[in-house]
């Protein structure tokens, strides 16, 4: 009895790569799979991201505010947006803060900080500075803010000197100071006041080194008639002398003038 051979065609090389393709990329799979599980960390599932966007840096220090949330984002199951905006905004120079969520582990933190409009001191207490409440800043929306580091002290975003602020009042009473020197400043236009002394009476240190004493009452009046009196004595007088002089407006009738 005689046998017929097969005829076996012999696979070429593009064949046998494509028939072994799917067991080895299946091994392969499992193989990553397997590798995962062994090294997998809870932990660094669960952990959140924070991309943070500070408008300035000298303020508000960013590790300062991660130690502040810290606790609030080791859990995403447990993240909470609105909790982690109000923990930021009760920072002294933080003004407002946007918190939105990017991803599903990963958040965006927007930080606007406040803006310094002068730099307040307490008459009461200028030898000893110490207190918290002798000294501060004052920003744009009329807010004291007396932080233990005063690094801000004297220079404002500008870079130029902050307007400085004197007075024997509470601290609490900064807001109405604040007021009172923008009306001032006002009806001064281009001339820049350069210190506000609030005391028993209302004082001025005008830009380059005026001064003009406005007393405890009537003070708008007075200041519109130094405006005028200085205006007239430009014509006469050297700016040299003028603008080193003293002015007392608190005569009803006239003015003193020394330089």
């Amino acid at each position: 009895m005689k046998f017929k051979k097969v005829n076996k065609r012999k696979l070429s090389t593009a064949q046998q790569i494509k028939r072994w393709f799917k067991p080895f990329s299946l091994l392969l799979a499992l193989s990553i799979i397997g590798w995962n599980v062994y090294h997998y960390n809870p932990s660094e599932l669960l952990k959140v991201s924070v991309n943070w966007t500070i408008d300035n840096t000298l303020l508000v220090d960013q590790k300062t505010l991660e130690e502040q949330i810290k606790p609030m984002v080791n859990k995403l199951h447990q993240l909470d947006l609105r909790n982690i905006k109000n923990e930021l905004e009760s920072h002294s120079w933080v003004k407002k803060v946007q918190v939105k969520r990017l991803f599903w582990d990963t958040i965006d933190i927007n930080i606007s900080t406040h803006k310094v409009a002068t730099h307040w001191q307490n008459i009461a207490c200028e030898k000893n500075q110490s207190n918290n409440n002798c000294q501060g800043y004052i920003t744009t929306q009329g807010i004291l803010i007396t932080p233990s580091n005063l690094f801000y002290h004297q220079q404002n975003q500008t870079g130029s000197s902050a307007v400085e602020l004197h007075s024997a009042y509470k601290p609490n009473e900064s807001n109405l100071l604040f007021n009172d020197y923008l009306t001032y400043q006002q009806t001064l236009n281009k001339m820049k006041i350069r210190k506000f002394i609030r005391s028993n009476i209302d004082s001025l240190i005008i830009d380059p080194n005026i001064s003009v004493i406005l007393g405890y009452n009537q003070q708008q009046q007075r200041l519109n008639n130094f405006i005028k009196i200085y205006a007239k004595l430009r014509k006469k007088i050297s700016l040299n002398k003028l603008n080193k002089a003293s002015y007392d407006m608190r005569y009803s009738k006239g003015f003193t003038l020394k330089y």
